[in-house]
C-alpha cells in the first residue's frame, strides 16, 4: 500500500507535489494542536499571516481538496476539522476566499437498550471557497451551522 501511494504520489506535477506535502505537514500540525490546545488557538495559529504565495489559480479549491484528502489518509485519526483548518490555511496561501463552517445533527446512539432512545450530537467541520465544498460531505442538509469562520 505504501509503494502504491508512493507512485501515486510521483506521478504527480510537481505543483501538486508540494502542495500535498505541505497540507501533510499542516495536517500534522493540526492535529497535534488540536490534542494540546483549545480550537481557538489552534484557529489562530493556523490563520495567521500568509507568505505571498504564486498568483491564484482557478483549479487552486479542487488541487487543495486532493491534497488534504492525500494527506489525512496519511496520517492516522485525522479528523474532520483538522481537514478543513488545513484546507482553509492552503486556500488563504493561494489567494482564494475560504468559509469554515463548524455544525452539528442530531444523531441516535448505537447499541442502546431496545425501547431507549438516545440521542447525541454528531458535529461536523467542512470549508467552501468559491461555491466548491472543498472538505467534507455535503454538509446543508443534515447539519445546522453553528459557527462559520472566514466568507466569501
Amino acid at each position: 500500500m505504501f509503494l502504491t501511494r508512493l507512485r501515486s504520489f510521483a506521478r504527480l506535477p510537481g505543483a501538486e507535489q508540494r502542495l500535498a506535502l505541505r497540507a501533510l505537514i499542516w495536517i500534522v500540525f493540526v492535529r497535534g494542536g488540536l490534542v494540546l490546545f483549545k480550537f481557538t488557538r489552534v484557529r489562530g495559529l493556523v490563520s495567521g499571516p500568509l507568505r505571498s504565495e504564486t498568483a491564484r489559480r482557478a483549479d487552486w479549491p479542487a488541487m487543495v481538496r486532493r491534497a488534504v484528502l492525500r494527506a489525512s489518509r496519511s496520517v492516522p485519526g485525522t479528523t474532520c476539522l483538522a481537514e478543513s483548518l488545513v484546507a482553509e490555511r492552503l486556500l488563504r496561501a493561494g489567494g482564494c476566499d475560504a468559509r469554515l463552517s463548524i455544525g452539528v445533527a442530531h444523531a441516535i446512539v448505537a447499541g442502546a437498550p431496545a425501547g431507549v432512545a438516545r440521542n447525541a450530537l454528531d458535529a461536523h467541520a467542512w470549508v467552501e471557497s468559491d461555491g466548491v465544498l472543498v472538505t467534507g460531505d455535503d454538509p446543508h442538509e443534515r447539519y445546522e451551522v453553528l459557527a462559520t469562520y472566514g466568507g466569501e
